[in-house]
Parts: C-alpha cells; structure tokens; sequence
C-alpha cells in the first residue's frame, strides 16, 4: 500500500510539472466523463431505475387485442374489466381513463390533465397522501363519486399550498367535486397521458351517467394497470389470461369474431411507459460510449509521446532493478490519477448543468422530473473514470516497459524519442480513433439525414400563417347540466365562434377542426361500408375527424374530386362526410368513392353517412407516420367536445393570443383557451423526440471530428519535431522539400485512409441498429457513407498538412547542430 501511494504522489508531482498537458488531458476527459454521466443520468432515471411504488416489479399495465386485424391497445368493457378481477392472477386492477377537464373555481378557468380510476387506484400503488386522503372503499360509485385527489403542482398553483384544502370545492366540466387529498410531489400517473401530467384524480365505475349501461359490446374503458399476486410471474399470468380469453371467445361469439382473435396482454408496467423511447436514449448512451473511447484513444497518444520522452528515465530503473510489472503498475497509477480528477471535474460538471440539460429534452419522455444524480450515477461517473484510466494508460505503460535496455538507452541517447514500435502502436491508436468517429459520423448523419426528410417530407397542406388555439367543451356527469347537450346547441356554439373568429382584425379566413394536424389520434373508430362482407368490414378502421366547411381553405388542402362541405350540410340534413385518397384507395380500390355509404361506427343501428369529396392526404398523425385512413365530418352534423379554431393570418400568435381569448370568452366565458401556437410550432412539436436525437448526436459527432483531427495533428506535428534530425539529413543530401511534404503527408493520409476504411465497414455492420430511428433513410446510405468518408479524408488531409509543411521549414543546420 505504501508503494501505491508512492505511485500516486509521484504521479501528482507529474501532472503539477506539466500544466499544460495536464490541462489538455483533465479538460477533454472531463468532457467525455461529463457527457456520460450527463446521459447515464437520463438513461437511469427513465430505463434502469425502479418505479417509485410499492413492489413495482407486480406492477402490470393490461391491454386487450384484436391481432387478426391488426389492432392493438383497443378499447374495453366494464365486463372484461370484471373479467381481470375474477382471474385469479391480479390482487388488484384498476382502470384508467385519461381524459382532459375544464377547471373552475380556483384562481381562472383552466383545463388541465385528468384521469378517471378506479377506487383502489392509489392503494394498489402504494401511495400516501401529503394532505387529507386519498382514494378508498368509500369512493365507489357506479358514475363518479364526488370526491377528487389533485397534484402537489395543482395544489400550489391555483390554491397557494393551502393546507385546508381538504374539503374546498371544485367545479369540473361543470360538475362539483371536492377536493379530499394531495398527492406527494414526485407522484406521477404511472401511465400515457394527453399532453402533461396528471393533475386531478377522480374516481368511478363506469356503470351511470355519463357513461352508457355496461355491456360486454360497449367498450368505453381505455386503459388499466394491475398488481399480480405474490406468487404468480408475468410468464403464469399472461398465460392464465391467454386461456380466460380463448374460453370468452368461445361463450361470446357474437362479441368476439373470430376473426378478430380478441386476446389480452400483460407487460410490466415500465416496460410499457419507456418502451417506444429506448431506442433512442440507447442510441444516445451508445453515442457518448464512444467519445470517451475517442477521448482516451487522444489521451493515449498524448502519453506515449510523454513517456517516449521518458525512456532514458524508465530505462534507469529498470537498470538499477525496477521490475517490468512496477514500471507498469507506475504508468497505469499515473493515468488513474489523472483520469479520476477528471472524473470528478466531468460528474461535477454534469450534475451542475443536469437541469440545463433536461429543458431540452423532449417532454414526451416519461419520468423526466426524477432525473437526478443518485448513488448509480456516481458509481457510473467512478467506473467510467477508472476503465478511462485502464484504457488510455495501458497502451503506454506496456510500451514503455517493453523495451529493453539497450534500445531504450540508444533512442533516448539519438533524441529521437520516437521507436519505430512506439510510431506503430501511435498510429494504430489513431486508426482506432479515426474509426470511431466514422461510426460515430455515420450515425449522426444518418439521424440529421432523417430530421432533413422529415422536414421537407409534404404535410398535405400548408402550415405557413396559420395559427391555432384549442379548446374542449365540458361534458358533466349529470346529461341534464350540460350546457353543449346535442348537435343543435353545438351547432349554434360552432358558428358563433367562427364568426367571432373572423372579425379579428388580420384574420383571413377562420375554421374549426377537432384534431390539429401533428397531434396524436383520438378518435379511431371501425366502420361500416355498404356492399362490403360483414367478415371484411370487422378490420375496417379510419380516424374521424370534425371540421367546418373553411377548414380546407385555411389550411390550403387540395381536393381531389367531389366537394367540401358547405354551410348547408346541418343538422337535419343528409350526413355526408369526405375521405382522404388512402380512405378511398383502401376500401374503396375498384371504383370510385364518391356516393358510397358507410357507418362511422360497427353499431348495425348507426345512420348511413355518404362521401362527397376526396382530399389530398394530410399527415395528421406526425411526419414520420405513414398514410393512415381520415375520415372528415361537419362539425354541424357530428357532436364532440374537442374544438380548436384555426386561423390564416400574417399575425404572429402572441400578438393574437389576447383577442382569441377574449372572443371565445365572449361565447362563453367558462372554458378554458390554451395551445395558442402557429401550425408550423405543432408540427415541430411532434419531431421534437427526433430533433433532440439528431442535433444531439450531431453535436456529440462534431466533437468526435475535432478530437480526431487534433489526434492526427498531433501525431503528425509530434512526429516531426522527433524526426527533425532525419529530416535535417534528408535535406542536406538533396532532398526537395515538396519530398519532405509529400512524405508526411503520406503518412498521414495512409493513416487517414486505414482508419476510414475500418470505421466503413463497423459502420456497414452497425448502422442498421438504428434502423427504428430511421424515416425514409436506409441504414447503409451511400450519401451519407460517402459523405462521411470525404468528410473524414479533407479533415485529416487538412491536419496533416500543417506539420508537414512545418517540416519543410526544417533548417539542415540547425537540425543537425541540435541533432
């Protein structure tokens, strides 16, 4: 132990008599070490790190299936939720419905994220409340019970942290409710959401109004998660699930076809909630993997020139008796030391710039407020250090105690430094480095190639000087209360807003639609088509979604054939919708859709609807989503409560944010306003995930080709003031300096060309790992791979040039007096 300290001491005393290579070292380790741990800390909060429930690992998300017609996470009945508690696999099952509400009576109105659950809710998770209660027996109600449990963020925003909250009322979507408890502030809802984070609880059983009378047909519950048993495994449960589902098939063949192979499933609980981001945060891990492994492969460079000026010092002791192993274990304790101080700085750094970091993250990505530094991340930060210190110290210590004695005291005697062993093993690393940052480069590349697609890929309309904001009229329990009761109010409400719209000054054209392009689906439904095989019409799926007759024009959405709607298509009149040209194609591939029937729903007593116009395709489901069947209605003719106005204008939505507000508040001065936004900030919002992947792999790539290029500069530059003896001799007999250049510069670019050679083909061999991440890119891009190599070529070209043309200004008699 005393020679270690020894070591470490010695080591010090180094460092401390080179600040300047202690500096270059410490600072790009540290940004290496500082990224890792920066991601590592995202990576563990959302993939590694348990749930923060009581036995989390019992935990389950449920979903019902119908495989045969490629359906997945479909709606269910209040029957089959029964169904999950009579299977003896679950200790408790809890649905969850994740709607949005109209707030009042608190500060203004608001509309904020809510969630229906079933009494057992909190319990199930193992939740404590921080004030009042939470959930229980006492709650059930066949409707909703009037009791609501809301967030610790709701509790300090709209009520200031009172702590006599529990029993203050709160009207929502007009129904009033009473606050009972405050969740704990890291409590989130353990499951997919709208937009944000749950703010209001309220619990119900689904069985009265608003909801229809329970059926085994009438599926109107969206989700549930569920606890297992102690003594039952996912494996026993699915299974167990798999036979219940194969025996209601079997005693319901009416309301499960055959066809439709209706199952259920069971996955654990955070698997369901970060499984569609994996990839990405892998691919980022992946990513900052390899630039610590670039950095180290720099640093090893740096110390195999550091130790070639130390032969005649290691060659000393090995003459006074030092063993190989001691030399060794000397070199690897000097770049331990060096790589733990920037370990601390890079995890240091990382914790203080966490929360910077975290603002650009997507928000999508669930379980980002309890990214954190935790004992994981540190012992992360320590390892990362000390293989660092392994990796890019063990090349130069086993050099440096190869050589034997003779040789060691000839080179260090010549001046060179620089053995021929050591030139091979420094240009190897480089080679390695060089590959690295191909790997690296190609990645980047083929993320920023896709966010390029992505962006120029057609909408189907034209974003540009539209604005819109969003609103949802309330739906209370009691029918009776409902001011937007039937299609005639909701009629009146529709047109008095878009007329009100229209008289802001600046505003073009104004319109209705329930789905904003780029946001997520919520209205998918299964239809009816006349003249279509019942079997055949079980798999028939569109998207419905409400518009006024201007909606096409604000958005500039060409029409195919046929005709939009018109302010005559009302309530009372013939129903009528229009398709888009995949709708069409689909189900309709021999003949033309226009005057055919179908039913927006697969209840046999729903109305004929007829087709009047196809649309170009629009992207309403994101960029990156292929065609998918629309189907429009008139907000005239088909109720719902989710409405957003959107507007052609030159303004800019903060400027007209105040009058949109004011003039749905004249219309009614209850509801909520919010996502006041452009059209081209939706669409953007919805490459969010995909932007941060790609600018942030691109910015860790751009840092892989600065490093690569100091690598080889280095080693160049190293090189020649090594061989300024050699050279001085090359020049004195003859030699041109266009030699002289030409002959670093071979060696640089041979090394260039070796190591871009080798990162093509890792490359070719990992680039479909990202496959996923990918949208109208294939993994082996020969634009991209050809790109990069010429990239890396120029870049390297570029490096060596400047030391080669420096050793052209080698003086032959200086060189050889000081040789």
């Amino acid at each position: 132990m005393g020679s270690f300290f020894q070591d470490v001491r010695y080591g010090l005393k180094l460092l401390r008599k080179s600040p300047g290579f202690t500096t270059v070292a410490i600072l790009t380790l540290a940004l290496g070490i500082g990224a890792n741990t920066a991601i590592f800390s995202i990576v563990n909060s959302v993939l590694l790190r348990s749930l923060p429930f009581r036995d989390p690992d019992r935990l389950v998300k449920v979903s019902f299936e119908n495989p045969g017609l490629g359906l997945h996470d479909v709606t269910f009945s209040v029957p089959e939720l029964e169904d999950l508690s009579r299977s003896g696999v679950f200790d408790d099952v809890s649905s969850v419905f994740p709607t949005s509400t109209n707030v009042t009576g608190a500060k203004r109105p608001e509309r904020l994220e809510a969630t229906g659950v079933s009494p057992n809710y909190f319990s199930m998770l193992g939740v404590t409340p921080q004030v009042g209660r939470l959930f229980g027996p006492q709650d059930f109600a066949l409707g909703f019970a009037e009791a609501a449990v809301i967030s610790d963020g709701e509790w300090r925003r709209s009520f200031g942290a009172d702590p006599g909250i529990v029993g203050r009322s709160i009207r929502l979507d007009n129904d009033l409710y009473t606050i009972v408890g405050v969740v704990p502030p890291g409590f989130r809802h353990p499951g997919k959401t709208i937009a944000t984070d749950v703010e209001i609880w309220v619990t119900c059983g689904f069985s009265a109004d608003p909801w229809p009378k329970p059926a085994r047909s009438t599926r109107i519950l969206l989700g549930a998660i569920a606890r297992l048993k102690p003594d039952v495994t996912v494996q026993q449960a699915q299974a167990q699930l798999t036979t219940m589902a194969s025996q209601l098939r079997n005693d319901f063949p009416t309301d499960y076809p055959a066809k439709s192979q209706w199952s259920i499933r069971i996955q654990p609980l955070q698997e369901s909630l970060v499984g569609d981001i994996r990839p990405m945060l892998l691919v980022l891990m992946g990513t900052v993997i390899l630039i610590i492994l670039i950095a180290s492969v720099n640093i090893a460079n740096l110390l195999l020139a550091r130790a070639s000026g130390r032969q005649r010092e290691m060659a000393v002791r090995l003459a006074v008796g030092a063993s190989r192993v001691r030399m060794i274990r000397q070199m690897l304790t000097e770049s331990l030391v060096l790589s733990l101080i920037a370990g601390i700085a890079g995890v240091v750094a990382a914790a203080s710039a966490l929360g910077f970091i975290v603002r650009f993250v997507p928000s999508k990505i669930p379980r980002l407020s309890e990214v954190n530094v935790d004992w994981r991340v540190l012992l992360f930060g320590l390892l990362i250090s000390l293989v660092t210190g392994l990796v890019f110290g063990l090349a130069p210590a086993i050099q440096s105690a190869k050589a034997d004695l003779v040789s060691a005291i000839r080179e260090g005697a010549w001046g060179s430094g620089y053995g021929s062993k050591t030139s091979q093993l420094r240009g190897a690393l480089i080679i390695s480095e060089l590959a690295l940052a191909v790997v690296l480069l190609i990645g980047a590349g083929l993320l920023l190639r896709t966010f390029w697609f992505l962006l120029r890929e057609n909408p189907g309309f034209n974003p540009d000087k539209v604005v819109a904001a969003s609103i949802w009229l309330p739906n209370p329990n009691d029918p009776k209360t409902n001011p937007y009761p039937d299609i005639g109010v909701q009629e009146v409400f529709a047109r008095e807003l878009q007329r009100r719209m229209g008289t802001i000054p600046g505003i073009e054209t104004a319109a209705l639609t329930s789905d904003l392009p780029g946001s997520p689906p919520r209205n998918s439904r299964g239809l009816i088509i006349e003249d279509m095989p019942i079997e055949s019409s079980q798999q028939v799926m569109a998207e419905i979604i409400r518009i006024s007759p201007d909606y096409f024009k604000v958005i500039q959405c060409p029409l195919v054939r046929g005709r939009v709607f018109n302010e005559g298509d009302e309530a009372g009149k013939e129903m009528v919708v229009i398709v888009d040209e995949t709708t069409a194609h689909r189900y309709w591939p021999d003949r033309d859709a226009i005057g055919r029937r179908l039913k927006l729903g697969q209840n046999p007593n729903l109305p004929w609807v007829t087709v009047v116009g196809i649309m170009k395709d629009i992207k309403h489901d994101g960029l990156d989503k292929d065609a998918i069947p629309h189907i429009y209605t008139s907000v005239y003719q088909q109720t719902g409560r989710i409405l957003s106005v959107v507007l052609r204008t030159d303004l800019p939505p903060a400027q007209l944010e105040s009058q949109i507000r004011d003039q749905i508040h004249a219309v009614d001065p209850e509801l909520p306003v919010f996502g006041v936004k452009s059209m081209n900030e939706v669409l953007e919002t919805s490459l969010a995930p995909r932007r941060f992947s790609a600018e942030l792999v691109a910015l860790f790539a751009a840092l892989a080709l600065l490093l690569a290029s100091i690598g080889i500069y280095g080693l160049l530059a190293y090189m020649v003031g090594q061989r300024s003896h050699e050279i001085g001799i090359r020049m004195a007999l003859g030699a041109r300096r266009d030699h002289i250049l030409k002959l670093i510069l071979r060696q640089g670019i041979f090394l260039a060309g070796a190591g871009v050679s080798a990162g093509l083909v890792v490359a070719v061999a990992t680039a479909p790992m990202i496959a996923t991440l990918l949208y109208g890119v294939h993994p082996i891009d020969p634009v991209v791979f050809l790109s990069v190599a010429l990239i890396l070529l120029m870049v390297s070209f570029l490096a060596s040039f400047i030391p080669a043309y420096r050793a052209t200004k080698v003086d032959p008699i200086v060189a050889l007096r000081e040789g």
